[in-house]
């Protein structure tokens, strides 16, 4: 990034020199403004790509907590379920809504249950789509889905309700008939249809980056209910005998894609296992106790890991379990070897469905080589 913007700079500066040597003598006052001019343009290069860095890394996705290719990186395959059928209240919800829709938690509450949407699903959309409650849309129409009025020339114009809770029923009426109902369920899918990469609403690219979004707010609301499969909770995998110390492998049947060690010229900090994204079930590696269950945020000490399962051993170690496409355990839970904890994904920051595995001498930090404590052969 750095090398493009000097670059950019660069031809600027050949540019304006060209076009100055072209010309006659210049007065001191045009040499001056020649000079104001170009540093005008450099500012304004400079402003844009700060822009753009805050865009791709300032919403939790560019944190490499664990370094992927950045040409490769993805966030698909993504689902945040919330553990074990839990439904969700309002207190849930509230703390993560601002502007015009603090107080308005019951209201997602109410239109997402009687539109068959998910009311997480529906709060998150409408975080991401108004700026959470500050849009011009949301504020003076009363509009949280960006609805066109039909009324209006060409439907140019958006559609104006009398009150919030109005518009966002008629926003969960719109999800429900033009994707949940029609079988589009995912956040994913949802995002290819509602917000295309590369349309002509989206000169910048950005659109790609609406399901990440949309999967972090509901991550951040505890994960949804709707639509949401994420395994049999309590279930049990059997991936073979524990080691002298008592660990098993998370998976069954696989392979190691990864090893502990350097790998792209960093540390590689676990263990990556080849999976079938949505179907391979995930197991505690070692009995003990859930301390965090969630999708990881950048500025966390877990970004980049997507839906993410982190348990103490209570013997000086822990193991984390990373990308999964959905969760099946909740934090302070009490949790047996080779009890599940998740199903294989490629959330976070991937190049393909896997299971990143860690054990860890603390919390956040602290990682050593899995192999050693795991059954060999």
């Amino acid at each position: 990034m750095k090398a493009q913007i000097k670059e950019h700079i660069d031809e600027m500066v050949q540019e304006e020199l060209v076009k100055n040597t072209q010309k006659k003598k210049k007065k001191p006052g045009k040499l001056r403004i020649f000079f104001f001019i170009l540093l005008a343009k450099i500012f304004g290069v400079l402003l844009f790509f700060s822009f753009l860095v805050f865009v791709l890394f300032g919403q939790g996705i560019g944190k490499k907590e664990e370094a992927t290719p950045s040409s490769t990186v993805q966030s698909n395959g993504m689902t945040v379920c919330r553990p074990g059928g839990k439904t969700v209240t309002p207190e849930e919800i509230q703390p993560h809504l601002g502007g015009v829709f603090t107080g308005q938690a019951q209201s997602f509450l109410n239109a997402g249950t009687q539109n068959q949407i998910d009311p997480v699903l529906l709060a998150a959309i409408a975080k991401l789509e108004t700026g959470n409650g500050t849009s011009n849309a949301v504020k003076n129409y009363n509009n949280p889905g960006g609805l066109m009025d039909p009324s209006s020339s060409q439907m140019k114009g958006f559609q104006k309700f009398a009150t919030l809770e109005e518009g966002i029923s008629a926003m969960a009426r719109n999800l429900y008939k033009n994707y949940i109902g029609m079988g589009i369920t995912t956040i994913e899918a949802i995002g290819a249809k509602y917000a295309p990469p590369g349309a002509a609403n989206d000169p910048h690219g950005t659109n790609g980056l609406w399901p990440i979004l949309v999967t972090k707010f509901v991550g951040q609301m505890g994960g949804l209910s709707f639509n949401c499969e994420a395994g049999k909770p309590g279930g049990v995998v059997d991936t073979g005998a524990a080691s002298s110390q008592g660990f098993i492998r998370p998976i069954a049947q696989t392979t190691i894609t990864s090893p502990f060690g350097p790998r792209w010229g960093t540390i590689h900090k676990g263990i990556d296992y080849s999976c079938q994204d949505g179907v391979t079930a995930i197991a505690s590696s070692k009995s003990g106790v859930v301390e965090l269950a969630r999708f990881g945020e950048s500025g966390s000490g877990f970004g980049g890991y997507g839906n993410l399962v982190v348990i103490n051993h209570g013997n000086g170690y822990w193991s984390l379990y990373g990308h999964m496409s959905s969760i099946t355990v909740q934090e302070g839970q009490n949790i047996g070897v080779g009890q599940q904890v998740g199903v294989c994904g490629k959330t976070g920051q991937v190049t393909g469905p896997h299971l990143h595995f860690e054990i860890k001498t603390a919390f956040k930090f602290g990682q050593v080589d899995p192999a050693p404590f795991l059954p060999q052969g």
